[in-house]
């Protein structure tokens, strides 16, 4: 996948526990190695990345984690602020209508209002808000909720479109679709684990990227793959040679962990073969990139991931 061109949002995707949160970092931080100023948007409970780089979990506000990479935590509640206040200039208005109990409720309640202003936002965040707030980022990189809240992201702006809304609604629809029917503007990445459960809801979820977007996505990470310790069927000769000086129950755990090995890397290919064709620039097996060793720090594992990215992403633009 070298020479693989990335726009500048991407939405990294997958199902919980594949590692979307590293791979999400690993991105803005092989982006800002390049001189690009990157931002990684999370919306999440519990902001987990900013701490991983030796910061305090952070909340709607960018903060800068490491030089050129800065991490945001999407909060509706601020967004809404934002928006109504320093975007546009209706402070009283959001004081006395938008902040009230009722209508946050309402407005908390209401089928993808919450996804339009976080699309929305992402918006706001590569336009205007270089001359509203003072920030610029070149790259986007969104760390998306797992697989069905995350996939609904991209199916919001359509949705709403069908709807017919008027007023300042419509004027964000408008803006959200435009902005994500751009392949230069907006792409997505998917992120998987060579397991059953996870293959299943990958091979979901690329078509629904496609249908959404209107184009299939940019990529497949397949992690934590094993191809490279288990390569072909043979038992490999170390595995004897280890085995022979070691007890009898420790050799049937050794045979366990090959036999398991194996399993995942036949899982890892079969998913590859149901991608051929499916994605732009194909897959991408991570070779255990993720199952990072004892006392290895997350920041350890987000910049060796970051070195692997960047050698497969060399050329995006």
């Amino acid at each position: 996948m070298s020479g693989a061109e990335l726009p500048q949002i991407v939405f990294v995707l997958g199902k919980g526990g594949v590692g979307r949160s590293t791979v999400a970092a690993a991105l803005g931080l092989m982006a800002s190695e390049k001189g690009e100023r990157a931002l990684v948007v999370e919306w999440t409970l519990a902001e987990a990345i900013a701490p991983w780089f030796g910061a305090a979990p952070v909340e709607v506000t960018p903060r800068e984690v490491a030089p050129g990479l800065s991490v945001m935590n999407y909060r509706l509640g601020a967004v809404l602020r934002q928006y109504f206040v320093d975007h546009l200039g209706l402070g009283v208005f959001y004081r006395r209508v938008v902040d009230g109990p009722q209508v946050r409720q309402l407005i908390e309640a209401v089928p993808g209002i919450s996804e339009l202003m976080f699309v929305g936002h992402l918006w706001w965040l590569t336009t205007l808000a270089e001359t509203e707030a003072g920030l610029h980022f070149d790259r986007v990189i969104v760390d998306a909720p797992a697989t069905g809240h995350g996939a609904s992201l991209l199916d919001m702006p359509a949705l709403l479109t069908s709807l017919g809304a008027s007023g300042l609604l419509a004027v964000e629809v408008e803006r959200v679709v435009t902005m994500m029917a751009d392949p230069a503007r907006v792409g997505a990445l998917v992120v998987a684990l060579p397991d059953e459960l996870a293959i299943d809801e990958t091979l979901e979820l690329v078509p629904r990227v496609t249908r959404a977007l209107g184009r299939p996505p940019l990529a497949a990470l397949i992690n934590r793959g094993v191809g490279n310790l288990v390569a072909g069927e043979a038992r490999p000769t170390w595995l004897d040679a280890l085995s022979s000086r070691l007890s009898p129950p420790a050799r049937l755990g050794l045979a366990v962990l090959d036999a398991e090995l194996r399993a995942r890397a036949r899982l890892g290919a079969e998913l590859e073969r149901a991608l051929v064709g499916a994605t732009k620039y194909g897959t991408v097996t991570l070779e255990e990139q993720l199952g990072a060793p004892g006392g290895t720090s997350p920041v350890a594992v987000v910049r060796a991931l970051a070195r692997t990215l960047g050698a497969e992403l060399g050329g995006r633009s």
